[in-house]
């Protein structure tokens, strides 16, 4: 993963916490993703919550225009060789060109119907679910003059949808009055595999507490706390405190 790709993606992350407004997240992050993942379209559709067959509302799409062809997309999803990915309970990543051929994949009923008309060649699906709970989808399309989606591509969305399971979680089902910024640090925690003392610190550290403090409130010596932001800093991809402020919600 080249630097810059890595700095994309914290940028990406830490805007998903960085708005209380459901609405603003979901369309900063197909705006963000775009820069990290090309696309020529984007949506994400919600679930509907309904416990026995989910159905799918709610859509958000880059650009608007897009917004007629999901709309139509939902009446017929049934009829998606994919729906198995929000019956399933897990969250999943699919790349279409890697499941079907051309030949099928660009003749489905769902393709004639929905995308053939804005020249679809490869989509990208995160399934968003968290506790066996199907809470929504975000797709991304390529036209066939955009090329195929990539093994890199799929990875980028991979991680991001670790953070996506957990925070449409949070807001859509909440469950113990938890802050977006305590389920961002447990992301966090999780994505850099970070110690638990690590994630103490880096919390304090993105509180802007001084090194003194720390050091007095952790009971640790300076040298010791050092060594810990070295670690912080290293999992991070980072090496000044100036950066760290990317990942400050």
């Amino acid at each position: 993963m080249e630097r810059n790709d890595i700095m994309m993606l914290n940028n990406l992350v830490y805007r998903l916490y960085d708005s209380g407004n459901f609405l603003l997240i979901r369309k900063r992050l197909l705006s963000q993703l775009q820069l990290l993942i090309p696309f020529s379209y984007g949506s994400i559709l919600l679930s509907d919550l309904d416990p026995i067959r989910p159905g799918l509302t709610d859509p958000v799409c880059i650009p608007e225009e897009f917004l007629s062809v999901e709309e139509k997309y939902m009446k017929i999803a049934a009829k998606d060789h994919t729906q198995w990915t929000m019956e399933s309970g897990y969250a999943i990543v699919i790349c279409e060109s890697k499941l079907l051929p051309d030949h099928k994949r660009l003749n489905t009923p769902v393709y004639q119907e929905c995308y053939s008309k804005y020249q679809i060649y490869d989509t990208l699906q995160a399934n968003i679910t968290y506790n066996n709970t199907f809470l929504g989808v975000l797709t991304l399309y390529r036209t066939r003059q955009d090329g195929a989606f990539t093994d890199d591509d799929i990875a980028y969305l991979r991680m991001i949808g670790y953070h996506l399971n957990r925070l449409f979680y949070q807001i859509m089902l909440p469950q113990d009055g938890s802050s977006a910024a305590e389920t961002r640090m447990e992301l966090l925690q999780e994505q850099y595999s970070l110690t638990g003392r690590e994630r103490e610190i880096l919390s304090l550290l993105l509180e802007g507490r001084p090194e003194a403090e720390l050091c007095a409130k952790l009971g640790i010596t300076a040298a010791t706390l050092k060594k810990h932001i070295q670690h912080i800093y290293r999992k991070l991809g980072i090496s000044t405190r100036w950066e760290l402020l990317r990942f400050k919600s």
